[in-house]
């Protein structure tokens, strides 16, 4: 029992440090309980409670599955990749289109070669700005 709980608080640790455990942690929780119901029921040798716990974590995990749990990996790295080149030009993920261009003009007075800074610099804010600008017209586009 002990192996499954701390199996369970692994997951947990993953999916938090993904970000997708804190906006489905009741569909995940409820999902986890039901689980390590049915994995006690089953080791203690009551087979259809087991089987009837499983059910009813299944059945849970389904009707509240309207919230998507894990995002498609491509999803996932580009979310660090947003989440990186916002870090790196100092806004918020979702920032708007104006407020990064203000963002990547103010970092490239210090970054450009010839203010001092390196090409690697200026190259590493324009990708960012880039690839936030990119993201925020989509975000427009969808209405998201």
């Amino acid at each position: 029992m002990l192996l499954a709980v701390l199996a369970v608080a692994a997951l947990a640790w993953w999916l938090h440090r993904e970000g997708v455990l804190l906006p489905n942690l009741l569909r995940l929780g409820g999902a986890a309980a039901a689980g390590l119901l049915a994995f006690r029921l089953l080791t203690s040798g009551r087979i259809v409670l087991a089987l009837a716990a499983a059910a009813a974590g299944f059945a849970w995990w389904a009707w509240s599955g309207k919230a998507k749990i894990l995002p498609a990996s491509r999803d996932i790295g580009q979310t660090r990749q947003l989440a990186s080149a916002a870090k790196l030009l100092g806004v918020p993920a979702d920032a708007g289109s104006d407020v990064i261009w203000q963002a990547w003009r103010r970092a490239m007075a210090t970054a450009h070669p010839d203010a001092g800074g390196s090409d690697a610099q200026a190259q590493a804010l324009t990708d960012a700005r880039d690839l936030l600008v990119a993201a925020a017209e989509k975000r427009r586009e969808t209405g998201r």
